[in-house]
């Protein structure tokens, strides 16, 4: 049986072609992710101590021995992102290192970082590739 349209079912054929034409947006934008991803990234913000952070509100000069302490001990510095307050995840761009030693000296310090973001299972973290100091 051949089907032909209708004005009893032409809106089935119109549904048939929205349908497809969902599915080809979804994968050509699927198909995109992967260069979104590695796409390069440039975030301003403060060096703080995430756990202080994150329990206190801890940040600023004044806090800044105690987040250089914290991170000897192993606490991963991150970045409070400027005007949004959301705290990113760092890694240095070296195998097998973290981002504290790097990171260390411009704790409390507002600085600029570039690099890439890696996410798995909902969280990122960025590579840094770049970073420059903007303000102690």
């Amino acid at each position: 049986m051949m089907f032909r349209p209708t004005p009893f079912n032409q809106e089935g054929v119109n549904m048939k072609r929205a349908a497809c034409l969902s599915v080809a947006i979804a994968v050509l934008v699927l198909a995109a992710l992967p260069l979104w991803a590695t796409q390069q990234v440039t975030v301003v913000g403060e060096i703080v101590d995430s756990v202080c952070w994150i329990k206190n509100g801890a940040r600023g000069a004044g806090h800044r021995e105690c987040a250089q302490t914290c991170a000897d001990g192993g606490i991963p510095l991150a970045l409070l992102e400027q005007g949004t307050d959301q705290l990113i995840w760092v890694t240095s761009s070296e195998s097998m290192k973290g981002a504290n030693e790097q990171l260390r000296g411009h704790a409390s310090h507002t600085v600029r970082l570039t690099g890439t973001y890696a996410e798995r299972g909902g969280t990122r973290i960025l590579v840094i590739e770049s970073l420059e100091m903007v303000s102690r």
